[in-house]
């Protein structure tokens, strides 16, 4: 039988909206699930990250966070509750307990300590908490306390690293590695496993799709790949609105080149993240030799003739273009059967820079934080391309419990 490894902290909300439906997906799929209970807090050491890295995100990507997790939690038929950001050393003990508890004890601990944390709101340092959990799950309270399990959190940690572990949840089977409770269709994908169950939430009114994107983000190729689809059905009204995404960067306070700024582990899945995306949906890709791209008069371009959106994330991510060559971009646009003199003369007018600069605003006054960031009926903000399930859901009237109005 071949084997998982679940490497987790209960410290993380996202392992507990994972920690069901990686058991269910091991036995449907007839694999092995080993749990192997890490220090986040290490990791992050490791990593030189501070003990809780959003306290330093911009407002955007806090807010952002904060409602996706429950988005997820939702769709997933769980609530939240209590401080979604906490420090993660406030798991050691926890940890150290997991670590140290018998193998057949291990998940049923694991998920009383998560029910503890993340659906009734408790502090994972609380020592009497700890003590009757493990008094009701049959584990020695003093395992929290043993140098034994320090030692093997400790030993989990250091090879979760060294085989690329960055963060938790992180699924790996052999040198495959996948992070993220919202991975579980990849993972499942990969096993053979059936796709998730989709619900639908249909009302038959018409909704309008907006897409802020930038072609230097290989994110926003990918999800470009797929919107006129999921526009298309779901009866939607799809509005390209390119945007300048370094300038928006500039303005909230993120890294220019978010994927430099990370540690060598994450900025290796990220990479991979992107193939498996890709590969998921039948579309090319390949990292750009000119990284990181100048966009401007491609978006310019796009600005003028929305019909060059495709050609041009093509030639950026999947021909391996650049962009940031005039020339370049010329041959796109007679190569599509336009002139490419009244083209950039109409694109390089004062009014059309101007509405590139107005659609960067209104994504930072919408709540954006990076690209694709994808608006459905200028009220529900989704970021990313793995967000398109969440897309689609809100295009059918799914209005997230988070999102939903307040009586005052």
């Amino acid at each position: 039988m071949a084997r998982l490894e679940w490497f987790f902290d209960v410290i993380c909300p996202h392992t507990f909206l994972a920690a069901s439906r990686i058991e269910t997906l091991a036995r449907a799929t007839g694999h092995e699930l080993l749990l192997r209970p890490v220090s986040l807090a290490s990791l992050y050491q490791r990593q030189r990250l501070p003990s809780q890295p959003e306290q330093q995100w911009p407002e955007n990507k806090r807010t952002l966070f904060r409602m996706d997790t429950h988005r997820q939690a939702e769709l997933a038929g769980l609530r939240l509750r209590g401080p979604l950001q906490r420090p993660v050393t406030e798991s050691a003990l926890a940890q150290q307990l997991l670590a140290g508890a018998p193998g057949d004890a291990r998940a049923p601990l694991m998920h009383a300590l998560l029910s503890a944390a993340w659906e009734r709101g408790k502090p994972l340092d609380d020592e009497g908490l700890l003590q009757r959990l493990a008094d009701d799950h049959g584990v020695d309270p003093a395992l929290a306390y043993a140098e034994k399990s320090l030692a093997a959190l400790e030993d989990n940690t250091e090879e979760a690293a060294a085989r690329g572990v960055f963060g938790v949840p992180t699924v790996m089977l052999g040198d495959d590695l996948w992070w993220g409770a919202d991975r579980l269709p990849l993972v499942a994908a990969a096993l053979g496993g059936a796709p998730p169950a989709q619900t639908s939430y249909p009302d038959g009114h018409r909704r309008r799709l907006e897409v802020f994107h930038d072609f230097s983000s290989p994110f926003s190729y990918l999800a470009c790949t797929q919107v006129e689809r999921i526009a298309a059905e779901h009866g939607a009204e799809l509005i390209w609105r390119p945007m300048l995404l370094g300038a928006l960067f500039k303005s909230i306070g993120t890294p220019m080149i978010p994927l430099q700024a990370m540690s060598t582990n994450r900025q290796a899945w990220g990479v991979r993240d992107m193939q498996l995306w890709a590969r998921e949906w039948g579309v090319p890709f390949h990292f750009t030799s000119h990284f990181p791209l100048n966009t401007v008069l491609a978006l310019r371009v796009s600005a003028v003739a929305p019909e060059l959106i495709q050609p041009l994330y093509r030639a950026a991510w999947a021909e391996d273009r650049d962009l940031g060559d005039q020339s370049t971009v010329s041959a796109i646009i007679r190569d599509n059967g336009l002139d490419p003199a009244e083209v950039l003369d109409r694109a390089t007018a004062d009014d059309n820079k101007a509405v590139i600069k107005e659609n960067t605003a209104r994504a930072e006054a919408l709540g954006a934080c990076g690209a694709p960031t994808l608006v459905v009926d200028n009220r529900l903000v989704f970021w990313g391309q793995d967000r398109l399930d969440m897309v689609a859901h809100a295009l059918d009237g799914w209005v997230p419990e988070i999102d939903a109005p307040r009586d005052t």
